[in-house]
C-alpha cells in the first residue's frame, strides 16, 4: 500500500500524511494557515515498508 509521507526535519524519521497540518501520530510538518506549492511538495507517496516512525506504523496495522 502506498502513503502519502513527509519527513521530519529534527529526527529524520518519515511520517504518514493525516490532513494539511499533521501526521497520523500527531506530528505537526505544517504550522502556517495557509497551504503553499512549497508544502505540497514535501508531500510524497511511498511505500509501507518505507514509514520509520512507529506511531504511525502502528495505527496503520
Amino acid at each position: 500500500m502506498i502513503y502519502p509521507t513527509v519527513i521530519s526535519k529534527e529526527s529524520n524519521l518519515v511520517h504518514i500524511v493525516k490532513d494539511q497540518n499533521t501526521c497520523v501520530c500527531g506530528f505537526t510538518y505544517n504550522a502556517f494557515a495557509t497551504f503553499t506549492k512549497k508544502d505540497l511538495k514535501k508531500i510524497k507517496f511511498k511505500p509501507e515498508k518505507v514509514i520509520t516512525c512507529p506511531n504511525c506504523k502502528s495505527i496503520i496495522k
